[in-house]
Formats: C-alpha cells, sequence, structure tokens
C-alpha cells in the first residue's frame, strides 16, 4: 500500500533526478515547468464566464473580445516559457567567510540567444527572490546572500530560477545546484585571558598571545606618540583621540599552538586559534601556526593568513570529490 509519505518521497526523487547539479547549468526544457498564477487562474475564470455569456446571448462581438482575450493567455506561455529558457548560469568567484557569517554567492546570468531576459528572479526559496533584467550581449550578475552555520565545506543547497514576464499572468522556474562546494572558516571567538598553556615558553624563547589584551591596548593620546599607531576607527565615530599600546614580549615570534588549549573541544580550540590568526593578521605580525600533523612556518601578510585560515577549516576534513 502506497501511503502519502511514500508518494511524497517519490515526487521529490522524480525531482531530483531532473534538477541539474553542475557549475555551469543550461536551462532546459525538461526540468523547467510552467503554471498560472493568480491573476492567470483570474483570467481563465473569466474568460469561461464571458464565453457562457457569449454563447448564451449569441453576441458575435462577445465572441470576438472572449476569443482575443484567450489569444493573449495562450501568447502569454510562449513569451514566459522562452524568457527562461536559453539562460546559463555560472558560478563566480565566491568568498570564503568565518562561520556563521553571510556568505555571497555570486552567479553570472548569460544569454546564450543574444536575447535580452526580464526579470530573472534567483534564490535559494520562494520567499527571498532577487530580480535581474538579463542583458542579450553582456548578461549580469546576481548575488545570494545565504548564512554558513558550520565550519568547513559548505555545499549549496538548490537555487531557484523563476520569472513571470511579460503579463504575470504565467509563473514559469526551475531549481538546480551548484557542484563546488565553498570552504567555512572557523568562527573566530576571542580566548580567556588566562589560557590553560601546557608549553613553556621561556624553554624555547618564544611568545604568544592569548587574546586581543594580550597583544595590544589603548590609552589617551599624548603629544609625542607615533601618528601610525593611532586609532582612527575611534577617532571617526567621535570616541576620542586613542593610540595602540602594545605588550612588549621577549620575542616577536608568536606561535599559535594546538597544545595551547589542551581542555577545551576541537570545535573551540579551532575558533580561538582562528581568532588569533586574524588578530595578528591584522597588526601585520610574524607568527606560525602548529596543528596535530601540520606545521606553518612564521609569516605574514594575506597570503599566510588564508593558507592558515584553511588549514584550520580543512582540519579533520579531506578535498571535495
Amino acid at each position: 500500500m502506497i501511503n502519502g509519505w511514500s508518494i511524497k518521497k517519490r515526487i521529490s526523487k522524480w525531482f531530483g533526478n531532473r534538477m541539474p547539479i553542475a557549475d555551469t547549468i543550461k536551462l532546459q526544457q525538461r526540468s523547467t515547468y510552467i503554471l498560472p498564477t493568480k491573476a492567470g487562474m483570474l483570467m481563465v475564470t473569466i474568460v469561461m464566464l464571458m464565453m457562457i455569456g457569449a454563447t448564451n446571448y449569441q453576441n458575435n462581438l462577445a465572441f470576438l473580445l472572449t476569443f482575443m482575450i484567450a489569444s493573449i493567455g495562450l501568447v502569454s506561455i510562449l513569451f514566459t516559457f522562452n524568457n527562461l529558457q536559453g539562460l546559463l548560469f555560472k558560478t563566480g568567484a565566491t568568498k570564503s567567510v568565518y562561520a556563521g557569517d553571510s556568505l555571497t554567492v555570486i552567479a553570472r546570468v548569460i544569454s546564450q540567444s543574444n536575447q535580452s531576459h526580464m526579470t530573472i528572479g534567483a534564490g535559494f526559496n520562494k520567499r527571498e527572490l532577487f530580480f535581474v533584467d538579463v542583458d542579450g550581449v553582456n548578461g549580469n550578475q546576481i548575488s545570494l546572500p545565504i548564512i554558513a552555520s558550520k565550519r568547513g565545506w559548505f555545499y549549496l543547497p538548490r537555487i531557484m530560477a523563476t520569472s513571470s514576464f511579460p503579463f504575470g499572468l504565467l509563473r514559469v522556474w526551475t531549481w538546480f545546484k551548484f557542484a563546488s562546494p565553498v570552504l567555512i572558516y572557523p568562527r573566530p571567538i576571542e580566548p580567556p585571558v588566562n589560557g590553560d598553556r601546557t608549553g613553556d615558553d621561556e624553554d624555547d624563547g618564544e611568545s604568544s598571545i592569548r587574546g586581543v589584551e594580550d597583544l595590544y591596548g589603548l590609552k589617551t593620546y599624548q603629544p609625542g606618540d607615533s601618528i601610525s599607531r593611532i586609532d582612527w576607527k575611534a577617532l571617526a565615530r567621535e570616541r576620542g583621540l586613542f593610540t595602540k599600546e602594545f605588550v612588549s614580549y621577549q620575542s616577536q615570534d608568536f606561535v599559535f599552538d594546538w597544545n595551547d588549549f589542551s581542555a577545551t573541544a576541537e570545535e573551540l580550540r579551532l575558533s580561538y586559534l582562528c581568532y588569533l590568526v586574524k588578530e595578528a593578521s591584522q597588526c601585520n605580525y610574524e607568527y606560525s601556526l602548529k596543528l596535530p600533523n601540520i606545521s606553518i612556518d612564521k609569516n605574514s601578510g594575506d597570503s599566510h593568513q588564508l593558507k592558515c585560515l584553511r588549514a584550520l577549516a580543512m582540519y579533520g576534513l579531506s578535498e571535495p570529490k
């Protein structure tokens, strides 16, 4: 016996088999669907009433008006369907973000027929759609925001492309998915000031930072302080004139070690280390990162930061297939 749940699963499987999954999607007829909107259903009802009235009174003008309106509805099926067909969606350079932040998915929309496509909507659900007009020559670009809740490889959910152009009487839509995932970094969490370090910094002559308080502080500006250390953000917010005060370390070779937080859960350790990497990079410090089976030598700069963040995000994971 087939129950409602099994029917729903079969329908979902049928739609899933027809949904294209790739980094470059060309919309095709077999995966595109069309149905009347509320306005379209109202128009069908009016046409039926007009046909009944024209038949009852045998009025030729009423017949003519009824057939003209019905013709408009039939022609709109072709125009609405073709407005979505022939489009190519290509995934763009989507940048990695920290877990919990909004990820902006960039998609390039190109017309394969060199004709303009008007009011094309796209989104991860039916309630939040973003609309663009696609030029026949240059195409267009659409940005879709979504929250990335966990670190690691984030596979984008299915995307809906839809249109009701030109008359809004019918709605055509399709679903597709981009195949390549996006790497999400751990959520930066400031570690406690009194960390549970297991190593002895004085033995190896290296220093490390456990939080922003150990890294720098703010003090009221005094005449003679270096201009490069002025906190311009605080000044712009009209909080006053402050300068950054740095802690004096025996060595500026900052080492962010996995074992610095031995009593902490793995995901929280990654968040602590991510925070330290982010703060050290903002201050342009040289630092190294030590993870189980992974050691990144001391360096600085954006490329070094991305290398460390990738190592933290990939901890315990493998490359996507």
